[in-house]
């Protein structure tokens, strides 16, 4: 009779064990939201600007977001395609983009989580303009593999990364590179068998000027700039 009590015993032992691991396990909802203005040329060759939302969960278990600027309007974000309980953004087309600079303040964003729990998380906005690179250029190599990128400097930028698109599919991003880690650009080389696995047509490449919070994490964006090129590879 002992026995079977101490083998009860053992087993309600091993019950709550298992239920703190459960507990430990849960995952937490947690997110971080960035507001930031992204500096493009438009098609007529005019600096225009807007502001770019994110929310980020690295849980993965966000089910909706939505954002409110200082005075109110409203925000729509959607979920990334491929990982959609992982972020939501918005996407601003050209045309929404302003030569005015956006309202700098304290964006709110709800966020709302796979167990129906929503929370408040905000992100202030202040007015750093990184301006789109001027004189970009990409030179093919005779060797036909490589791709050379050059611009002029960008004034007050962190930070450079080069994007790669085809289409709308975006096929290759270049690593964080700042600027007071030498080499400073502004001249990187690409080697193309590293994003054209696409095969071969036009591809468009993205040189984004950075501006952060604060450079000693790189984390939180306070303005981008965008400038692009065409090339065929």
């Amino acid at each position: 009779m002992e026995m079977k009590k101490l083998q009860v015993l053992a087993l309600v032992a091993l019950a709550m064990l298992g239920l703190a691991g459960c507990e430990k396990a849960t995952i937490q909802n947690d997110a971080t939201a960035d507001v930031y203005v992204e500096a493009i040329k438009n098609a007529e060759g005019i600096t225009v600007y807007t502001a770019l939302h994110s929310v980020i969960s690295y849980n993965g278990n966000i089910s909706s977001a939505s954002a409110k600027s200082p005075n109110g309007t409203a925000i729509s974000l959607v979920a990334d395609a491929i990982d959609p309980g992982y972020s939501y953004y918005n996407t601003p087309v050209e045309t929404e983009y302003l030569t005015t600079l956006p309202l700098p303040g304290v964006y709110t964003y709800t966020v709302k989580f796979d167990d129906g729990e929503e929370k408040i998380f905000t992100n202030s906005l202040s007015l750093p303009v990184i301006l789109p690179a001027n004189n970009m250029s990409l030179t093919k190599s005779v060797i036909a593999d490589t791709v050379y990128v050059a611009w002029d400097a960008i004034a007050n930028v962190h930070a450079y990364k080069v994007v790669i698109m085809k289409g709308t599919n975006r096929v290759w991003t270049s690593n964080l590179f700042t600027v007071d880690a030498p080499p400073v650009p502004p001249k990187i080389k690409l080697i193309t068998n590293t994003f054209n696995s696409s095969g071969s047509g036009v591809y468009t490449i993205k040189l984004i000027g950075m501006y952060f919070e604060s450079t000693l994490t790189y984390e939180n964006l306070q303005a981008i700039s965008t400038e692009k090129k065409d090339i065929t590879l």
